[in-house]
């Protein structure tokens, strides 16, 4: 396969992989997270031969009270992430066969996306099976971006020579420009762990959290990465619930619903706390960055990256502080998603320039 062809395929890998982060979004944030409980498929058989007349009517009831408006986003955000593992498959197929013809084809970055699209499979799958656990929602977020960014970094990988920059311009921004993308990284990391707990809601008020919030944040229970010790039974199950706990009971099984999270306010408040506080840090350190490279006079590439990193900088904040002035709009929580994620790409924009476009001729 031709370099040409490899790149256009990569611009429309990123362009699927960002789709599929906005459906993950809505998903999620629609309550639509378990809206098919199987997996592959959307809606499966339960079978405990020993009580087979309960089952019959627990299936009966539970495909009453199935509801199908809950399904369909959950499936073409599945469809569409079966269509980025399949390109992700003709990319790396692609670039072996082309690099028999054509040397300078890179092949790390594909041999790199197969195993973790696998991966990001699994954890969808886990997603699913393990009723939307945080941990495994956040992983499979941050998947998710690893993926739109490997793929994005494989187009730059494979762009047509522009004019490139100086080393010497350019060394004046590489410490910087590698900071701020860490920050942005761990910024995510938080934003999923907010989102995968429900804590998005903790505080209605700014620029800070509610009245009194420091005397109600547990930053100790806040972190418990894998949350256990809670039972279903301590929580208000819907009808729908309690019957998938009937079915997970009778197949001997543990059931433990994390939708609608189960931290207690307090952690919920420290969550979101944590995550606003990152989200200062990050427009003060990039918006620093973005006010350097828009006057760096040596070079209009690095003076259009930092007016790009600006508008998306404000961009992010103001959907930022709308979800708390407004209590969450769901348009307005994907559209944070995705400004998280084109952040993210502009951030590794500006590292290949000054940090790794130099070091392109020794990657494979």
């Amino acid at each position: 396969m031709q370099k040409r062809t490899l790149h256009r395929l990569a611009i429309f890998g990123c362009f699927l992989a960002l789709c599929v982060i906005l459906l993950g979004a809505w998903t999620r944030l629609s309550d639509a997270g378990l809206g098919c409980p199987d997996w592959p498929g959307c809606y499966g058989h339960y079978l405990v031969p020993d009580d087979a007349e309960f089952i019959n009517a627990a299936e009966l009831k539970y495909n009453q009270k199935f509801e199908a408006e809950k399904a369909w986003p959950e499936m073409i955000h599945r469809y569409f992430a079966s269509g980025i593992g399949l390109l992700i498959v003709i990319l790396f197929i692609g670039a072996i066969t082309g690099r028999r013809k054509d040397p300078s084809i890179p092949i790390v970055l594909p041999s790199i996306l197969l195993p973790l699209v696998i991966f990001q499979g699994m954890l969808g799958m886990w997603t699913v099976t393990l009723k939307v656990h945080p941990f495994i929602v956040m992983a499979h977020l941050l998947g998710g971006f690893s993926i739109a960014t490997l793929l994005f970094l494989y187009v730059l990988q494979l762009r047509p020579k522009i004019v490139s920059l100086s080393q010497v311009v350019a060394k004046k921004f590489k410490k910087f420009a590698m900071i701020g993308l860490v920050l942005v990284v761990a910024q995510i990391a938080l934003g999923g762990w907010t989102a995968s707990n429900y804590a998005a809601t903790a505080c209605t008020e700014m620029p800070l959290c509610n009245t009194g919030w420091t005397d109600n944040a547990d930053f100790a229970g806040a972190f418990d990465l894998w949350q256990k010790g809670f039972e279903f039974d301590e929580f208000k199950l819907h009808e729908l619930e309690k019957m998938q706990a009937d079915l997970a009971h009778a197949r001997g099984e543990a059931f433990i619903n994390y939708e609608g999270g189960v931290l207690p306010h307090d952690a919920k408040v420290a969550i979101h706390v944590t995550h606003r506080i990152g989200a200062y840090i990050v427009f003060v350190v990039i918006g620093l960055l973005a006010l350097l490279l828009m006057r760096e006079r040596d070079s209009v590439l690095l003076r259009h990256l930092g007016r790009a990193l600006t508008v998306v900088l404000l961009a992010q904040m103001l959907l930022g502080i709308s979800n708390v002035v407004f209590g969450l709009p769901l348009y307005v929580a994907v559209a944070h998603n995705g400004g998280g994620a084109i952040l993210l790409l502009t951030l590794i924009a500006i590292n290949f320039v000054v940090n790794w476009q130099f070091r392109g001729k020794n990657v494979g």
